[in-house]
């Protein structure tokens, strides 16, 4: 019986610790890579195409760490996606809602990070409803930093997923805890 009570008190508390693993998902969302549009004249360097891959690995980890479901994009969605320009689906919303269709994901989240000049680059996001094929958030930060400066991405990418877990929790009408 002291086993039982033990049992029940630790359960307990450990659900209490974190709601988050045993709370169902806010949304079950298809999270696409940053695509990387750089309008320098030098664009694509590696050091900017690897900061973008930072973001992206980030954000993805903020979205899961604030209770999003991710649906993975699989190799024959990212062959069809590495056959459009970085800001296609930016511009055809339609056409990423119908990327995730029978995917599991409720929503996409199509991400571009415009780079117009070597001072910043501009992470945008368009959250697109896949049934409705409606743009249900369109957000964007400004991350000024140089290529090295990893904590600026990081903190660039839990603000945007920070804004994207506020308007899931704004739909479902949960408070944030």
């Amino acid at each position: 019986m002291k086993f039982f009570i033990r049992s029940f008190f630790l359960l307990a508390t450990l659900s209490l610790l974190s709601p988050v693993v045993f709370a169902a998902p806010l949304a079950k969302v298809m999270v696409l890579d940053f695509q990387l549009n750089d309008m320098t004249d030098l664009p694509n360097v590696p050091e900017e195409v690897a900061r973008v891959a930072l973001l992206s690995a980030t954000f993805k980890q903020k979205l899961m760490d604030g209770g999003i479901e991710l649906v993975p994009v699989t190799e024959q969605q990212k062959t069809q996606l590495s056959t459009y320009s970085a800001t296609y689906l930016f511009d055809h919303t339609d056409v990423a809602a119908q990327l995730a269709e029978g995917s599991g994901a409720d929503y996409v989240i199509v991400a571009v990070a415009l780079k117009p000049t070597y001072l910043f680059v501009y992470p945008r996001l368009l959250v697109v409803n896949v049934k409705t094929k409606a743009v249900v958030l369109a957000t964007y930060a400004q991350l000024e930093s140089s290529w090295q400066d990893k904590n600026t991405t990081i903190h660039t990418a839990e603000i945007l997923a920070k804004k994207v877990i506020a308007k899931f929790r704004e739909y479902l009408n949960i408070e944030a805890k």
